[in-house]
This record gives C-alpha cells, sequence and structure tokens, in this order.
C-alpha cells in the first residue's frame, strides 16, 4: 500500500463534506448535467473533484449573471438615457465575482477560451450581436476543458478557497484547510497527489500557523526524499510518530 493512501486511510474525521464547499456543489451540481462534457463531475465524492466541479460551476454561474445583468440594464438605458453608463454598470457586477489572473487579464468565465472569455470581461456588446449571442442559450460546442487549457492557475484563483504553498517547476502544491491535505497539481490541471494530514493517531492536532509548516514538508516532497519527507510529517506535528513507525516498518 503506497504512503498516500495510507495517510488517506488513517486521516482523522475531516470536516470538508460539512463545508462551504461541498454545499455549494450539493445545491449547484446539478447544473453539470447541462454541458456534457462536464458531466463526469456529477457524481463527484472525492474533495477535490469536487473543487474541480466547482470551478465549472461557479464560472457558469458568473456567465449566467454577466448575461442577464447586461441585457436587463440594456433595457434600462432603453427607458432613461440618464442611467448608469453601461461600463460603469458593468464593472460594478463583475467586481463581485470570482475570477482567474490569466496573462494580465481577468478571465471570468474559465470555460471558454480566452479570447472568447474576453467578451465576458470587457467585449459585453457581443452578447447581443451575431455569431456571440447564440452563447446564451447554446454554448456547449464552445467550451473546453478548463484544466487541461488553463493548467493549475485555476486553483491560484478566486474559484476556490484553496491556499497556495509553494510551486516547483511545472508542480504547484496547494491546502485545503477544509480536507485537510496538501494537494500537488500539475501544469495540466490535474492531481498528481494528495497528502492527507491529522491521523487518528494525534492526540492533540495543531492547526495554528499551517503555512509555514506545510512550507517544510513540501520542501521535502520536491526533493524526492521520502524519509525526509515522513520525517517532516512527523516533526511539524501532521501525523503521528507511531503512524510514521508502522509506515517504516511496513516498508522493510
Amino acid at each position: 500500500m503506497s504512503l498516500f493512501k495510507i495517510l488517506s486511510d488513517e486521516q482523522a474525521k475531516m470536516p470538508f463534506f460539512q463545508s462551504e464547499e461541498a454545499n455549494f456543489y450539493y445545491r449547484y451540481s446539478y447544473m453539470l448535467s447541462d454541458v456534457e462534457s462536464y458531466s463526469y463531475l456529477l457524481k463527484a465524492d472525492e474533495p477535490f473533484n469536487i473543487i474541480r466541479a466547482n470551478i465549472i460551476l461557479r464560472a457558469m454561474l458568473n456567465k449566467i449573471e454577466i448575461e442577464k445583468k447586461y441585457q436587463d440594464h440594456l433595457k434600462t438605458l432603453e427607458k432613461d438615457k440618464g442611467a448608469t453608463p453601461m461600463n460603469e454598470f458593468m464593472s460594478t457586477v463583475l467586481s463581485s465575482m470570482p475570477y482567474l489572473e490569466w496573462n494580465g487579464e481577468k478571465i471570468f468565465v474559465p470555460i471558454f477560451a480566452s479570447s472568447l472569455a474576453k467578451i465576458y470581461t470587457e467585449d459585453h456588446e457581443k452578447l447581443v450581436r451575431d455569431p456571440y449571442k447564440k452563447l446564451l442559450k447554446d454554448y456547449e460546442t464552445s467550451v473546453i476543458d478548463p484544466f487541461d487549457y488553463y493548467g493549475n492557475a485555476l486553483y491560484d484563483s478566486y474559484f476556490t478557497r484553496l491556499v497556495i504553498v509553494k510551486r516547483h517547476e511545472n508542480i504547484m502544491a496547494a491546502y485545503d484547510y477544509d480536507a485537510e491535505s496538501i494537494y500537488f497539481i500539475n501544469d495540466e490541471g490535474r492531481l498528481d497527489v494528495k497528502v492527507s494530514l491529522f491521523d487518528k493517531g494525534l492526540e492533540t492536532p495543531i492547526k495554528n500557523h499551517m503555512i509555514p509548516r506545510l512550507q517544510k514538508v513540501v520542501d521535502t516532497y520536491f526533493s524526492n526524499n521520502k524519509d525526509a519527507f515522513i520525517e517532516s510529517l512527523v516533526n511539524e506535528k501532521f501525523i503521528s510518530s507511531s503512524l510514521a513507525k508502522r509506515i517504516r516498518e511496513g516498508e522493510r
């Protein structure tokens, strides 16, 4: 059995499935059935896959809200020429939405490639013009795999609650406070490894000053030194010494 499977199996009950992130998924996951290429996330049962689903769901909700607000304000401007100018109005709308920083631009709808997503950032008038107005109702053929396209940058955005610990070459290490796990995410936006923390053998888990402690663990992971990695997990109070002993003995 792999080290990471043991850590997962031995993890004490973690709060993810009662978290805001999980509740968001339970509330909106039905929307994934609207796009066939995203329907594989309809039955997500692991925290990381729920996070991936929520990135897509938040992008879809942004899309719907931007379209609605733009169209509604067009009608307002037709009736009242003194109403808030469209650019100013849409800037206010976008200010409360999650987004991704990508090549110096804000991407609010990362289910589209950046050139198309730009319509939702600043070229809103195209939403009521051909050929783009078809996006309002028939957009499935235009969606992308956002994880292939934007890579692990998606996880360092306002579309998730993850905290970035460190990057090394093409790998990003991020901490999930809800799942109490470190995710090592590759540049294709996929999970390489999940490191589950706080096993059942820790009598008094210490959960403050997390980031500097996590950085030490992540450094040993990137050094490809398994013994140092296990030792750092113990030293930083993320796993019990008894579990570490069992892991080492099991490898002999």
